[in-house]
């Protein structure tokens, strides 16, 4: 079984009810939904929804990502293995709109930050064989994904599946793109500080 598994926020553009449309009643798969009302930090509804699933290969799928139906079936295929292999990743970033600074960074998303430093991000939505979970995410508000991937990576390094995660670009559209670009560096830097993960999520809040 693959357990698909969706940390919500209220409100929210629902890009991932794209992905599931046609994945309901499957014996071979579960969508588990865990939202705000449940945990407010997104790492502890990572961490729910992992201890509610059942599937040997677990999706984490961001809300404002779609994923093609031929991704999952693949996932399905991979789940259902008598002789699994033991992977983890994600597939290839792409933003909603067109532009050539959100090319770019889908690029170095994609060829830098997955495949060279093994950092794989939400949006590219991270897949695992559930033998990779040692241990709960930690309580922070941002960078999770940052989190589970260094604790992957000591095992494996990430594969890059080649099929589309649409990612919704709402942030650059709201913020502007050079300015959500900038925040963004700072955020990272502020990670590599240790600056209290509170402080972090209050600007990226803004």
């Amino acid at each position: 079984m693959l357990s698909i598994i969706i940390p919500t926020d209220n409100g929210e553009n629902s890009l991932f009810q794209e992905s599931l449309k046609d994945f309901v009643n499957r014996q071979d798969l579960e969508i588990i939904l865990v939202s705000q009302s449940e945990a407010v930090k997104r790492a502890e509804r990572l961490n729910i929804g992992f201890h509610r699933s059942k599937g040997e290969v677990i999706l984490f799928h961001h809300p404002r990502t779609k994923l093609p139906k031929e991704a999952i079936e693949h996932l399905i295929q991979i789940s259902c293995a008598s002789e699994r292999p033991m992977i983890w990743g994600g597939f290839i970033h792409q933003f909603d709109k067109s532009h050539f600074l959100l090319r770019f960074i889908s690029w170095y998303s994609n060829f830098i930050r997955l495949k060279w430093q093994g950092i794989v991000y939400l949006d590219h939505c991270i897949f695992f064989d559930r033998k990779f979970w040692k241990s709960d995410l930690s309580s922070e508000y941002l960078f999770e994904d940052t989190e589970l991937s260094i604790q992957f990576r000591k095992i494996e390094q990430p594969v890059l599946l080649p099929y589309l995660a649409i990612t919704s670009a709402h942030r650059f559209e709201k913020n502007g793109i050079l300015q959500q670009a900038f925040i963004n560096q700072i955020l990272k830097l502020g990670y590599f500080l240790r600056l209290p993960s509170s402080f972090l999520f209050s600007l990226y809040q803004r």
